[in-house]
């Protein structure tokens, strides 16, 4: 794992694979963290928002662009790509809180429930990234008992060797009534939003499209949305 310079700011590679990135200012980072960014601030019910798996910060850019100003709670159990995000970004970032820790214990120390949580962890198995076994473990029931009833989970899917992506979305999806997969032209992850009160997928692709747009992100045009059958 290195971190490269780059001209807005920095990015965290491994074995050529973009783990996070920031910027220098907010803004779009024209990847998979507008992406993210963009479901949290067209979806999320409230203000609440906590961060699985914080890395390098990759969605406080595009996130604080798209004018979501209200304070964000991370956890990650590694915490050494914080300081140079702080370097970065403290001037604009807002709010930003990051803790050191297990998601799941983490989640169940929270007194007060989220509006959205997004699920952003990953792992290395023989040389791959993929989600880690408490992705598809304990964590989609914890991540619920946390939500209030009108809360998000926002989960970026990575490919799981041995199983399918319906398969992990089917667990994933489990604890709630409705959910969507965004589907990325150029990433082989997938976004999948869950909630009760989800809005159909076709309200949730315009939105995610015009707020992509309105920040002048490459991915506002090259992503489809679809309900994930139950």
């Amino acid at each position: 794992m290195r971190i490269v310079r780059t001209r807005h700011g920095a990015r965290v590679e491994d074995g050529g694979l973009v783990l996070s990135e920031v910027r220098r200012d907010p803004g779009p980072t024209h990847s998979l963290f507008d992406v993210l960014a963009a479901s949290i601030s067209t979806q999320v019910p409230g203000h609440r928002v906590a961060v699985l798996g914080f890395a390098m910060g990759g969605i406080v850019a595009p996130l604080r662009a798209l004018g979501f100003g209200h304070p964000i709670e991370a956890v990650d159990l590694d915490v050494s790509l914080v300081p140079p995000f702080r370097e970065l970004s403290e001037p604009w970032c807002g709010d930003v809180r990051v803790e050191r820790g297990e998601a799941g214990a983490w989640l169940r120390k929270r007194k007060r429930p989220f509006d959205l949580v997004l699920e952003d962890l990953s792992a290395h198995v023989d040389g791959e990234v993929t989600k880690p076994p408490v992705s598809l473990g304990s964590l989609p029931m914890a991540i619920r008992a946390r939500l209030k009833p009108s809360g998000v989970a926002v989960t970026n899917v990575l490919p799981v060797p041995g199983r399918s992506f319906a398969d992990v979305f089917t667990i994933m999806a489990a604890p709630y009534a409705r959910a969507v997969v965004v589907h990325l032209e150029r990433w082989e992850n997938k976004v999948l939003l869950c909630g009760d009160a989800l809005p159909p997928a076709r309200d949730i692709g315009r939105s995610l499209r015009s707020a992509l747009a309105a920040i002048g992100s490459c991915e506002a045009t090259q992503l489809a949305v679809r309900t994930l059958p139950r």
